[in-house]
């Protein structure tokens, strides 16, 4: 079993539709290009890698782009790196799932652009076919998948390299508990949990708590509890009578669990629009900053990187562009 070493976020919902890819991108992208983390007395952006264990691969898609594919399962293939050098250890089209067949995983490199500098941000694309076959081949496993599967993402993410590399680690993930939910869960040291502010996206936060509370009661003695950054509203219209209810009853009946009342994701077409390819500007918080979407997601941001980093000191940290090995 791992040392916890790292920051890793893991957004996770069992209820598909919820936002979590909206909610990766947004963090990951603020990270890059708000968020000012303090280094020798002076502040540079934080440094993100993002990891996309969701089979749908829309994270990866947003970032780095995914190659349509008829033929294979899921409809799309994850693109060639383009500095893969033909070793064994590594596929040429590395993706996270390639750390489960025991080989290194190679991150892709995203800039993104703020005004008149450049700011990067990694990503680990997914693959969907063999995320599926990770999960079906150990979904009824008995002994061998802690080892095989659910411990093995938190012994890449919390290596020396990747915690000496990154600031945060942020996880997407899909919508079943399956062996590649728990081994996210695993590796979690913070939870945010995206849920719409509708009767059936409400149904699955039990389900979510009951996940989380397993997850701490199995750690090791000694080993950090997964803390719950929070439940997010996302997709609010909150001048709907429903979403206004609903959102008080989340706060009254679980508030431990709530973020502060107007910290939220609005229902916004915003969101949507930079999901077009070759669309300007990409990011959220590249458009004005008097637009109430981009006020919205820096106020979720905000909550939730205070959340991480409010009790830690800032250590200095090197910048890898090297092939990941737990």
């Amino acid at each position: 079993m791992f040392n916890y070493k790292t920051n890793v976020l893991a957004v996770l919902n069992q209820k598909g539709g919820v936002g979590k890819t909206t909610t990766v991108t947004v963090l990951a992208e603020y990270g890059a290009l708000v968020w000012k983390m303090m280094e020798r007395n002076q502040t540079r952006s934080a440094r993100i890698l993002v990891v996309d264990l969701d089979m749908q691969c829309n994270t990866s898609d947003y970032f780095v782009g995914m190659e349509t594919s008829p033929q294979s399962r899921g409809g799309q293939l994850p693109p060639s790196h383009p500095d893969y050098d033909g070793s064994d250890d590594l596929s040429e089209r590395s993706t996270i799932a390639d750390v489960f067949y025991g080989k290194m995983v190679l991150p892709h490199t995203i800039k993104l652009a703020d005004k008149n500098r450049s700011v990067e941000i990694d990503v680990i694309v997914g693959h969907p076919k063999e995320l599926e076959d990770i999960n079906e081949a150990f979904d009824s496993a008995s002994g061998e998948i802690d080892r095989k599967v659910v411990n093995r993402l938190g012994d890449l993410l919390h290596c020396d390299e990747v915690a000496e590399s990154y600031d945060l680690v942020i996880l997407d993930t899909g919508p079943s508990r399956n062996p590649i939910f728990r081994s996210a869960l695993r590796a979690a040291t913070h939870v945010v949990v995206p849920f719409e502010p509708e009767e059936k996206s409400l149904q699955g936060i039990n389900a979510m708590a009951q996940a989380i509370t397993a997850e701490n009661f199995n750690r090791n003695t000694g080993q950090p509890k997964v803390k719950v950054v929070g439940l997010l509203p996302n997709k609010v219209r909150i001048g709907v009578p429903l979403h206004k209810n609903n959102l008080k009853m989340i706060r009254e009946n679980l508030p431990s669990l709530s973020m502060p009342e107007g910290v939220y994701l609005p229902l916004s077409i915003a969101f949507p629009k930079r999901d077009v390819k070759g669309v300007v500007p990409k990011s959220i918080f590249n458009i004005k900053s008097s637009d109430s979407t981009r006020k919205k997601s820096e106020n979720v941001c905000e909550y939730v990187y205070s959340s991480i980093f409010s009790s830690m000191s800032s250590k200095a940290k090197t910048q890898k562009s090297e092939p990941l090995e737990a």
